[in-house]
């Protein structure tokens, strides 16, 4: 009887620790997908708009820009602490949104291998699953005296989102695909700041620039990491190579080999007791 319930206990305990350690893998293949799903359902349905020759795209850039030059020149003091305005601005809100669905066009990092919907805000909903726009920032489509905000959630047990980010170099690229063309960003700085500092994210005059913004120190989040790109033409070939080797991801987003890694652990515990009991 004793050796039973000894054996149900490890199997018990085998399933628990087993679906602990599946858990941040099972989840972040899920939301990979669910970026995926979002990604070709966004292309899906302006695929059908422009056959149906429902989208002008010189329109809608020309109508981006207008929105750009009208800005403000101010920039919310933080993208994960904004205080809901009063009201919803139409015209942003309306600003590339040609699938209705809220999503701008893509993000695409090669170096760290992540390529995120970006919705409009930074709102909770939106970070959960995605990247998002900063509001009050340039709209992502390029041009002189323009600052794009984009930004992501680092750190989250059930999606990578910009957990690596900080493996990002001067140097490197990332890619923004808005409407009909893909705009490419070189890296020309990194820092980190207080939430409040938003100096570094006005715009400068004659500049193209896109900065890349989460949260650091990873699962602390007291400050804000901003790694910054100005825009260069886009030469696919110089960025085929443009990839971190897997020795050198985040242990954070090593969910596979922690997966492996857990399952050797536990076996090899189930595997001390039970010859441990059986030594009795």
């Amino acid at each position: 009887m004793k050796k039973n319930v000894s054996k149900i206990f490890i199997i018990v305990l085998f399933l628990a620790g087993l679906s602990l350690l599946l858990y941040p893998f099972i989840s972040n293949q899920w939301n990979n997908y669910r970026q995926k799903k979002l990604i070709s359902n966004y292309d899906e349905v302006v695929g059908e708009k422009v056959k149906s020759g429902l989208i002008d795209y010189p329109s809608e850039w020309e109508r981006a820009e207008v929105y750009n030059s009208d800005l403000l020149p101010s920039v919310l003091p933080d993208s994960f602490a904004v205080a809901e305005a009063s009201e919803e601005n139409e015209e942003y809100m309306s600003c590339l949104n040609i699938a209705g669905d809220g999503i701008m066009g893509t993000v695409e990092i090669p170096k760290i291998n992540i390529t995120l919907p970006i919705f409009h805000t930074t709102n909770d909903d939106v970070l959960e699953k995605a990247a998002g726009h900063l509001e009050g920032s340039s709209l992502p489509v390029g041009g002189e005296n323009t600052h794009a905000i984009i930004s992501a959630h680092r750190g989250l047990p059930s999606a990578a989102l910009f957990t690596d980010l900080d493996k990002m170099k001067a140097g490197d690229h990332f890619l923004l695909h808005i409407l009909d063309d893909t705009l490419c960003y070189e890296i020309d700085q990194s820092a980190v700041i207080e939430p409040e500092d938003t100096d570094s994210l006005a715009v400068e005059e004659g500049m193209d620039l896109v900065t890349l913004l989460t949260c650091t120190p990873y699962g602390i989040n007291s400050h804000r990491l901003l790694v910054r790109g100005h825009r260069v033409p886009y030469v696919p070939e110089k960025l085929a190579d443009e990839k971190i080797p897997l020795s050198d991801m985040s242990f954070h987003t090593s969910y596979l080999l922690w997966v492996i890694v857990g399952i050797l652990v536990t076996a090899g515990f189930i595997l001390f007791l039970y010859r441990r009991e059986k030594n009795y």
